[in-house]
């Protein structure tokens, strides 16, 4: 008799939630067993369906390394570079039958990103099976939960290999998403290629760099001075 998995272990191993294998049987796109106490069981086949292995267990995954830096200049001193290798060394490449290599240099705002594009619409006509990515918010800078329940409904499971470490500080990286913001409302605004949105631009900029160079104090109301 095939071996029965419970919703909690069928999770774990595929790497989703169980609200994620609830919506997934809802829609139809996968097959779950009832026990006769109406509770949800997965067969081991059609585990290793969903786990992108064929019944022989050979290997069928396909996972696309997806690296993002937000400047040029980040990706000449190698920030881009080192974010792939750090993940090769992180993953058992062995698992995978095919390895693609997404790149992207962007503000983590900018939900147009060629590179992020190309992952969802991979992960809609199903040629991949994971996605690796070393940071969460080289994803994204927001809204991340929705591309997780994008991408863990098209059966792609999503590797966050360092959740805390950071390549930059958190002030530097907010510094060119607000950089971003602003250019992007001054360029609607005055068009991109005006002389008042790069002026615009330059007075932000210079105002941002002048406030992350104050000292961080702060003073209580109703202190004596």
């Amino acid at each position: 008799m095939e071996k029965l998995f419970r919703m909690s272990e069928a999770a774990e191993i595929l790497g989703v939630s169980i609200k994620t294998l609830q919506r997934w049987d809802q829609a139809g796109k996968a097959s779950f067993i009832r026990t006769p106490n109406g509770k949800r069981r997965l067969s081991e086949s059609e585990l290793l369906r969903l786990s992108g292995k064929n019944i022989g267990g050979a290997a069928t995954r396909k996972i696309v390394i997806y690296a993002r830096v937000s400047s040029h200049e980040q990706k000449v001193k190698g920030d881009l570079q080192r974010q792939i290798d750090r993940i090769k060394e992180r993953l058992d490449l062995n698992l995978y039958e095919n390895i693609t290599i997404i790149e992207d240099v962007g503000s983590g705002l900018n939900d147009k990103r060629k590179g992020l594009v190309k992952l969802m619409k991979l992960a809609q006509e199903g040629r991949i099976s994971d996605i690796a990515i070393r940071y969460r918010d080289r994803l994204t800078r927001f809204g991340f939960e929705y591309l997780q329940i994008y991408f863990e409904s098209h059966h792609v499971q999503l590797h966050i290999l360092d959740d805390h470490a950071k390549e930059r500080s958190v002030q530097e990286e907010l510094v060119d998403d607000l950089m971003a913001i602003i250019a992007s409302f001054s360029g609607k605004l005055y068009g991109i290629r005006s002389h008042k949105n790069k002026i615009l631009e330059d007075k932000m900029k210079g105002v941002i760099e002048d406030v992350t160079n104050l000292p961080n104090e702060t003073k209580e109301h109703g202190s004596e001075s």
